[in-house]
């Protein structure tokens, strides 16, 4: 996701979201790099919420 910068596509896909942060990353690193991923779409964005991690928590 952090090479995504700066770039865009039609689709973005982002799978394993609900595992977001991993053990032991920091949370606020974790939003910034899935903001700058999730931002790159430009038509549509699939977002996988799989999981009980922080993010998937809010998601759902």
């Amino acid at each position: 996701m952090k090479a995504c910068k700066g770039r865009e596509f039609p689709v973005v896909a982002l799978p394993g979201v609900g595992r977001m942060p991993a053990k032991g990353e920091d949370e606020q690193e974790a939003a910034r790099v899935f903001y700058v991923a999730a931002t790159r779409a430009t038509q549509r964005l699939v977002i996988g919420v799989g999981g009980y991690g922080g993010f998937g928590m809010r998601l759902a």
